[in-house]
């Protein structure tokens, strides 16, 4: 189990308006080449119910990669040449801040099964299975938005600096909404949430 801490955070949901259709755009890669994000800013959170369409120099691909719908990215098992172009289809979301947090908490923990035998001497031994994450945060409170959001899935942006666009980022469920005063103080959230899917981090 990891737990990470900040100071900063965004929550945003995805607005009324219909997924718009996206075909062929350019990424751009990370430093490794395996991380390729859409270029176009305005396309970066990807509809999960429409599946990416991914091309390597111009041919369909289907393997060695995983989606990050939030931010807009394909992940690459290993990194490619400097030569490869990769381009997406799909369909993006608009979403809108709804809210800001500050002293977040993130909780990041891997499921282990057992897998012991005979051959395993006196050691158990184990194997890393499912991967989760959970955390938590404050939020001054200014109206019921939040506890209006109880049970339903929105983006959270958790930054690394408050000063820079580092950031961890991906779609959680918020389970928790605790409003908490003292005297002579500003009321406060205290706010729990539960990922849906991976959390990862934007270096830039």
């Amino acid at each position: 189990k990891l737990a990470l801490h900040g100071m900063m955070g965004a929550v945003y949901v995805q607005t009324s308006d219909a997924p718009v259709s996206f075909t062929d755009e350019a990424t751009t890669a990370d430093a490794t080449r395996k991380r390729y994000t859409i270029t176009n800013g305005t396309k970066r959170y990807w509809d999960k119910n429409t599946d990416v369409v991914v091309k390597k120099n111009n041919t369909v691909i289907t393997t060695g990669f995983h989606i990050e719908h939030a931010g807009g990215a394909v992940v690459f098992d290993d990194a490619l040449s400097g030569t490869d172009v990769v381009t997406v289809s799909g369909k993006y979301v608009a979403v809108a801040q709804v809210g800001g947090m500050f002293n977040w908490s993130l909780d990041l923990a891997v499921d282990t099964q057992e897998k012991t035998t005979f051959q395993s001497g006196e050691w158990r031994e184990f194997e890393a299975t499912l991967v989760s994450f959970a955390g938590s945060a404050e939020a001054y409170w200014g109206d019921d938005r939040f506890f209006q959001l109880l049970g339903e899935e929105m983006i959270v942006v958790l930054y690394v600096d408050k000063d820079g666009p580092a950031a961890y980022e991906g779609y959680a469920i918020f389970n928790g909404d605790g409003i908490t005063t003292d005297v002579n103080e500003l009321i406060q959230e205290e706010i729990d949430f539960t990922g849906v899917g991976p959390i990862c981090y934007r270096g830039d």
